[in-house]
């Protein structure tokens, strides 16, 4: 019954989308090893983890792109786009209550990126399924560099020199279901709409609203294998991507998967656990690029590094006779 509902769950959701949307203009930082750090896609997940821990994350999309040469017309001047994450997620003694924070670092040509998303979540079990709800005011800001634009036009008013930079707030949502087998979470995003004109009149930057629905469900093959498919729908409501992916797990030490996104790559990630009670995550993912090569470089390169904090410990209580006044 369980695989049949994330069955009709899954098709439900690609038909809608598929249906109504037709493409999705990268809004947020992609990482392709979202199945090691689920955090980065909803907090609400953050419920879920059983440690405390610390993932950084280092991505370098297109790598050895360049827009610009003397024999390639181009408005901007500018390398391959490089993100860097840091994600902290830590608990409560009881696991009720988790926090943490999501910090991000995106240069993308002349416009950079950087916020501070820090989280709580708050679970409830209800029989043997476990409801997630997270909550992310965050703080971030752009920076637009107008000297790596190339003007056409010397007399455009948008020629002007230096950086300009401009904070907003935000704010995200996210809610969570976890089975026995089976995980749905819905993540709102920029529910503020932050908008950046980098003081200048006219000139309209808006972060709109997105929505992300990730599903996965886990099939224990036997005590040592497991095996899990994936589901990342993205979408602003007016265009959307997806990524299938496929997650193998040897012995809670080796992971294996590959995965396709819409119109975009397939992606071979691989992943080994270090040290005592596998404290320490080294994760690595390749994409290669298929569609549209001939305007970006045909490899992306994704590093991750895990480390697993200490937990609080919950002191149980000493019962002795000596005691009992």
């Amino acid at each position: 019954m369980l695989v049949s509902l994330m069955r009709k769950t899954i098709i439900f959701y690609f038909l809608f989308l598929y249906l109504y949307f037709d493409g999705y203009s990268q809004q947020d930082p992609y990482f392709s090893s979202y199945s090691f750090n689920p955090v980065i896609i909803n907090t609400s997940l953050s419920s879920f983890e059983e440690k405390n821990y610390a993932t950084a994350i280092y991505r370098n999309q297109w790598t050895g792109y360049s827009s610009y040469s003397s024999s390639n017309l181009s408005y901007f001047k500018g390398g391959s786009p490089v993100t860097k994450l840091l994600t902290v997620v830590l608990k409560d003694k009881k696991k009720k209550l988790s926090f943490g924070a999501n910090i991000i670092d995106d240069e993308l040509g002349p416009k950079s990126t950087f916020e501070i998303k820090p989280f709580i979540s708050f679970n409830k079990k209800i029989s043997n399924s476990i409801l997630s709800l997270s909550l992310s005011p965050s703080f971030g800001n752009q920076t637009l560099n107008f000297d790596q634009f190339i003007f056409v036009d010397k007399t455009d008013p948008f020629n002007i020199q230096g950086k300009e930079t401009e904070w907003q707030p935000d704010f995200d949502i996210g809610f969570s279901y976890l089975g026995n087998q089976f995980l749905l979470s819905l993540s709102i995003n920029h529910l503020l709409t932050p908008s950046f004109n980098f003081g200048i009149p006219g000139l309209i930057n808006r972060t709109d609203i997105t929505y992300n629905i990730l599903s996965k469900y886990s099939l224990e093959i036997d005590r040592d294998l497991t095996i899990e498919p994936y589901l990342l729908l993205r979408s602003d409501l007016s265009s959307f991507t997806f990524d299938i992916s496929g997650l193998a797990t040897y012995k809670d030490r080796f992971k294996v998967g590959t995965s396709y996104r819409h119109n975009e790559a397939v992606i071979l990630f691989l992943g080994y656990s270090l040290l005592k009670q596998n404290k320490l995550h080294l994760g690595y993912a390749f994409d290669y690029v298929i569609k549209n090569v001939n305007a970006k470089s045909t490899a992306s390169n994704e590093i991750l590094i895990r480390y697993d904090l200490p937990m609080p410990q919950v002191k149980k209580p000493i019962r002795t006779p000596r005691f009992i006044y």
